[in-house]
């Protein structure tokens, strides 16, 4: 499953960081565990039932099943994050936790046409690990080989079809956003009719996990109502979300840039600290731009009255600056809606922004005046 940046922030990390991939970190959530647990729960006992020679090694094969699991989750989500660098799109993490998997990336420059090709590599990929599990099973593999072969060929098969049901927050939800969204040319509405679908496709799905014990004559157990109940809970929960944030998204993009840009004094890192001082207004926030112009750091006014006045004219304006991470600079236009700006924010975790236009500074966005532009909207 693919995730654009903003939805959760990176300042912390969502698990334990097991590699780091092109530069891309890759964590496995705390939840995961839960996972594994479950699996080996539920899986441990059939096979000591069907091979009690195995003793208790059989939970050790139900292990191994987990690890399968892991691994599908996790090729699944590469694939997502090799098409986002594929089309230039700033890759923060690949996450396998209770939900799955998820790739954050930022999409703020995505198309239609890239974004549903992101979506469907997923399931694309788990197709081909299920195509090539079911090829070494002609092998004549047997025993616990076999099992753990064949387990592996379902399991990435179910995964691929699963992900490609055509609703939100599924890689098939991704498809139908990216549809809408090219016909109509708008992407809060494809965010939200695929939303929708994700909700009818949330309730087909629990009626069929319900349904298909009753229909084979078999009264519900704790195991199904639960199993439905996990279900509800992750896909209409992402479908509601993908509503909401189109709503939000098409309130978004009726702002401007122009309309929360604030004046602010740029002034160069090798500059001196007395002659920015003649010029800096009370109130007035000081970016640092390097030699190109591009914005670095922001002055910090604690800094600077901790310098003794007899100093000021040798001291420079990057010994009481603060450097901002790097992407806190976007190029827009004073025209343009404020969709990067926020995506910035989101993605750095920063409540102020520098824009730029052409390689020249414009000045700062705080998020208290995108959240006001957006309340009037």
């Amino acid at each position: 499953m693919s995730q654009t940046a903003g939805t959760r922030r990176p300042s912390r990390g969502p698990g334990v960081r097991v590699a780091t991939i092109a530069g891309v970190p890759v964590y496995i959530g705390g939840s995961w565990a839960l996972i594994a647990v479950v699996l080996i729960a539920l899986i441990g006992p059939s096979i000591a039932r069907s091979r009690p020679d195995l003793g208790v090694l059989a939970y050790g094969v139900a292990a191994l099943m987990a690890l399968q699991l892991l691994v599908a989750v996790l090729v699944h989500e590469a694939a997502h994050a090799i098409a986002a660098r594929a089309y230039g799109l700033p890759v923060l993490r690949v996450v396998a936790d209770l939900w799955g998997g998820h790739t954050a990336f930022e999409s703020g420059r995505s198309t239609p046409g890239a974004a549903a090709v992101i979506a469907a590599v997923g399931p694309l990929a788990n197709g081909l690990l299920a195509l090539l599990a079911w090829l070494a099973l002609q092998t004549g593999p047997t025993g616990i080989p076999d099992t753990l072969i064949g387990g592996f060929a379902v399991l990435n098969a179910a995964l691929a079809a699963f992900n490609l049901l055509p609703g939100l927050p599924l890689d098939g939800g991704q498809l139908v956003e990216s549809l809408v969204w090219k016909v109509s040319g708008s992407r809060p509405k494809g965010m939200v009719v695929a939303g929708w679908c994700g909700r009818v496709v949330t309730a087909l799905v629990i009626l069929y996990v319900l349904g298909r014990p009753l229909a084979m004559g078999r009264q519900l157990d704790l195991f199904d109502i639960g199993w439905a109940m996990f279900i509800a809970l992750f896909m209409w929960a992402g479908a509601s979300s993908a509503i909401r944030g189109g709503q939000v998204l098409a309130a978004v993009q009726q702002v401007s840039v122009a309309e929360v840009l604030k004046r602010a004094l740029g002034a160069s890192e090798s500059e001196r600290l007395d002659t920015v001082l003649d010029r800096w207004a009370p109130g007035e926030v000081v970016v640092v731009l390097d030699r190109s112009g591009r914005p670095t750091g922001v002055v910090e006014p604690e800094a600077v009255g901790r310098v003794p006045h007899g100093r000021h004219a040798e001291t420079d304006l990057s010994a009481v600056s603060r450097p901002q991470p790097p992407g806190w600079a976007v190029e827009a236009a004073p025209g343009d809606d404020i969709v990067p700006v926020i995506t910035a924010m989101q993605t750095l975790g920063t409540p102020l922004v520098a824009v730029t236009h052409q390689g020249r500074f414009l000045g700062i966005v705080t998020a208290e005046d995108v959240n006001r532009a957006v309340e009037r909207v």
